[in-house]
């Protein structure tokens, strides 16, 4: 059997924690989604654990073993794209950047996924003196669902670092099998 390093072992227990947290609110929530929205047809990324994505129709994934994830979702009942943004890059800050209050994100144009002329995506990327934290948004815009890619990496380089992509996109290959089985 494998041992978890200590560094593995947070990440472990900061990933069941915060599925914990957010089945709590969802439970506490107890909001239905829109009926509406199509469901989303899509097949989970191998190696990645299943998390609720609150307050959305959608799921979140994520890596037992690195500080990353996916996920997949329509933004919430009334919340324009726009919102939904600002609400996942405030999710991923909070899970990577526990003391920050104003955290600025830089972006940049992602070209869509091969054969998939309806998507558009962005690059966000921001920082504190000890980590990096990347996050992938993904828009189809014929069915109005968003999916991508968040990771968080050490300044100075540790073992446990989860890959980041490049500028186009490119070097998670559980991303691009996801958005090639997207299809709801």
């Amino acid at each position: 059997m494998k041992r978890l390093g200590n560094a593995a072992s947070f990440y472990l227990v900061l990933t069941v924690s915060l599925m914990a947290l957010i089945g709590i609110a969802v439970t506490a929530q107890q909001t239905t989604q829109p009926s509406a929205k199509q469901p989303i047809v899509f097949k989970a990324p191998k190696g990645y654990m299943p998390g609720e994505f609150s307050k959305h129709t959608g799921r979140l994934f994520l890596d037992p073993n690195k500080p990353a994830g996916m996920f997949v979702g329509y933004p919430s009942e009334g919340q324009d794209m726009a919102a939904f943004i600002s609400e996942v890059q405030k999710m991923v800050a909070g899970m990577f950047l526990h003391e920050a209050k104003d955290v600025v994100w830089n972006s940049a144009t992602l070209p869509p996924h091969k054969g998939i002329e309806s998507e558009s995506g962005t690059l966000m990327t921001t920082s504190n003196p000890e980590m990096e934290v990347q996050l992938a948004f993904y828009v189809r815009a014929d069915k109005g669902v968003a999916y991508g890619y968040y990771a968080m990496r050490h300044k100075k380089p540790k073992g446990d670092d989860a890959k980041f992509l490049d500028a186009s996109g490119g070097g998670v290959k559980a991303l691009d099998e996801l958005a090639k089985s997207i299809s709801g």
